[in-house]
């Protein structure tokens, strides 16, 4: 007996999300930190989806997406259960990429090309910028026999996404709600690009202690809404026979939200059913 009263199941769940990160490094104090059975429950089904067996490139792809994709909401958790809200909003806005990338990618098998060639055109950028000499020596043979392929790469992507879209347009293709864009995402890439927003109200600047912390409970909701979205949509195009699991899963997700949209709603006087916005 270890002197943790979490029940064997759920203690095996719990631990997830940190053996992914930090394997054999948490003790079993800090994995009760994780914020609850229903954000375990997503990470064992999304570890589960990512690692199935599958011959087909298309789907291998998307499982490598989708533990990237877990890999993130498992750092989401992590900070948000320390209630660093600011940290899981900036992670936040990462998930947000992701899971419109998956499910893009989910989507359109035809355009795993793309994706595949977006990769290899970072992949030799990123070899063009290493400073260090001794490794820019041993690389210069390779960055001039790819000198080709890359300025191809350039030609055909230059700034842009592998898929092409501007963000907004990425998260309609991704099915996310019409507002997802203005009321969650704007705020979480204002926090991550290190935006005057942050620290400005009412034209006064100052450190903001208690409503960062405050973004902590909001910033782990999207993020378990999203990995359920993103779960739904590739159990959809895959036929993977998860509708039960990503059910429960939905409807667990919505509750957690809506408890924390109820609470917000009664701290600001609003009353449930109205159009205020939180």
């Amino acid at each position: 007996m270890n002197g943790d009263s979490t029940p064997p199941k759920t203690q095996t769940l719990q631990r997830l999300c940190y053996r992914m990160l930090y394997p054999r490094r948490h003790t079993a104090r800090q994995v009760r930190m994780i914020r609850g059975d229903h954000t375990a429950a997503i990470t064992e089904l999304a570890t589960r989806a990512s690692q199935a067996g599958t011959e087909d490139a298309h789907l291998h792809a998307v499982q490598a997406q989708i533990a990237f994709a877990t890999n993130i909401y498992c750092g989401v958790l992590e900070v948000c259960s320390s209630q660093n809200g600011l940290a899981g909003e900036a992670l936040l806005r990462t998930l947000f990429e992701v899971a419109a990338s998956t499910i893009i990618l989910a989507k359109h098998r035809d355009r795993l090309k793309d994706f595949v060639r977006h990769a290899r055109f970072t992949e030799l950028r990123m070899m063009r910028v290493i400073e260090v000499p001794a490794l820019k020596a041993r690389l210069a043979p390779t960055i001039a026999a790819t000198e080709k392929e890359f300025q191809e790469l350039w030609a055909e992507f230059k700034e842009q996404r592998w898929h092409k879209m501007g963000t907004k347009d990425s998260f309609i293709e991704a099915e996310f709600q019409p507002d997802i864009y203005d009321r969650y995402y704007r705020r979480a890439s204002a926090i991550a690009h290190g935006q005057p927003y942050v620290t400005v109200r009412n034209g006064k600047v100052e450190a903001r202690h208690t409503a960062w912390k405050n973004l902590s409970t909001g910033a782990a909701n999207m993020a378990s809404l999203l990995i359920v979205l993103l779960l739904a949509i590739v159990n959809r195009e895959f036929k993977l026979g998860l509708d039960k699991e990503i059910a429960e899963l939905q409807e667990g997700a919505d509750a957690h939200a809506k408890r924390h949209m109820d609470a917000i709603r009664k701290a600001a006087g609003i009353e449930e059913g109205s159009k205020g916005s939180a």
